[in-house]
């Protein structure tokens, strides 16, 4: 039996109406929130100047209390960016230059007393162009993902405890009918496994993610421990395999990826000031290789690594509604196979390994009643020991500005 995407998502609706009371018999309320911001600004890389861009987000979700206990919170979050931006996009940095992305989302909630169960179902679309004269959704890093999940929370005195799955689905219609405009974009890998016929959506997968969680306040301290992992099977991508002699060869495996991350949160409210402190330690094992047959190089472990992160941050806010806060983001990759290559892209002997730094400063100020201006700054560096950037970027400086405003309801 086959399901549209439509009958899945009206199907989903129907089970988590049928959760709640009956409209007849329910007293609901709505309460809507939402929040608007267009902003303006340019994007520098490497010292490159590009055109003044726009950026809009828009948020909306209206909460329907069905009844005590019985909550439905639809959500729709909305994005276009105009400025430049580097993407990781299938393993590498890929410099995008506009994007747009819309979710759609439905949870239901459902508390007794202590303890709170939440299932949802969201779709999402996000349109990507590489180049100025590409048209909307012929881009080859298109996507749309189809999820759904459930949360389970449960307060205590001592802590909250809180459980989740999610199942999605990622497709991406244009990656092989794009192919043959592709060959200098992605790796070369993945553009000899589409262009041999070792499958033809090869960047479509199906995840499963389980997260737990536990939440306590040693005054005046809000600390988060948790744990996450994700299993990933790209169903139409074979592994490679190692040739014995001449060209790689693939086998009848499909690539799998299992990812993990461990993180610790702290922070702490000292009004006006909002202090928080993150780490986190992830790791991505993949049964996927490499064969770069213009080097007749095999590469075992290709897309494994080991990925550290700090980020501090403080926020400043203020009884009329204005905010200031200032980020780091420090983030450390350590590839475990893929190997460096020097500019003319000879292979050493070492691994990859990739560092970023990434700095933000915001702010925002009432104008008119619910009616902010907001300015933005982000200054990013990445720097790696790969010095061959053919497919992708591993070296780069970039720094963006934004102005604008911002409708909060």
């Amino acid at each position: 039996m086959t399901m549209t995407k439509n009958s899945f998502i009206g199907s989903a609706l129907a089970a988590l109406l049928a959760l709640g009371p009956s409209a007849a018999s329910a007293r609901m309320q709505v309460l809507p929130a939402g929040d608007v911001s267009l902003l303006g600004g340019k994007y520098y890389l490497d010292s490159d100047e590009a055109s003044f861009q726009g950026r809009l987000d828009a948020f909306f979700s209206p909460v329907i209390k069905l009844a005590e206990g019985h909550d439905l919170i639809p959500v729709y979050a909305g994005n276009y960016s105009g400025t430049q931006d580097i993407q990781e996009l299938a393993g590498g940095g890929v410099l995008t230059r506009q994007r747009q992305t819309h979710t759609f989302s439905l949870k239901y909630v459902y508390t007794r007393e202590f303890d709170k169960y939440k299932p949802r179902v969201s779709w999402s679309k996000a349109l990507i162009k590489e180049t100025k004269d590409e048209k909307w959704g012929d881009g080859l890093f298109d996507y749309s993902t189809l999820s759904f999940g459930f949360d389970a929370e449960q307060e205590r005195p001592h802590g909250t405890f809180t459980e989740s799955y999610d199942f999605y689905r990622v497709s991406y219609p244009n990656y092989s009918t794009l192919l043959s405009e592709a060959a200098t974009v992605i790796d070369t890998t993945t553009f000899n496994e589409l262009s041999s016929n070792a499958g033809t959506d090869t960047m479509d997968n199906v995840n499963h993610r389980l997260g737990f969680a536990y939440t306590w306040f040693p005054d005046p301290l809000v600390m988060r421990a948790g744990y996450d992992f994700t299993w990933r099977r790209y169903g139409d991508q074979a592994v490679v395999a190692k040739p014995a002699t001449g060209q790689a060869y693939f086998k009848s495996d499909k690539r799998a990826d299992l990812v993990q991350n461990w993180s610790l949160r702290v922070s702490r409210a000292i009004k006006p000031v909002y202090l928080s402190a993150g780490a986190r330690v992830g790791w991505l094992s993949s049964n996927q290789n490499s064969y770069d047959s213009s080097r007749t190089k095999y590469i075992e472990d290709y897309y494994s690594y080991v990925d550290l992160a700090l980020s501090p941050a403080a926020s400043f806010h203020f009884r009329n509604g204005a905010q200031f806060g200032f980020g780091l983001e420090w983030r450390r990759l350590y590839y475990l196979g893929r190997l460096k290559q020097d500019a003319a892209g000879a292979y050493g002997a070492g691994k990859i390994n990739q560092t970023f730094w990434l700095s933000s400063l915001s702010a925002r100020y009432p104008v008119y009643r619910k009616i902010f201006a907001k300015a933005a700054y982000n200054y990013q560096v990445s720097a790696s020991n790969m010095r061959y950037e053919a497919n992708y970027r591993y070296n780069y400086r970039a720094s963006t500005y934004l102005l604008g405003l911002e409708w909060e309801f």
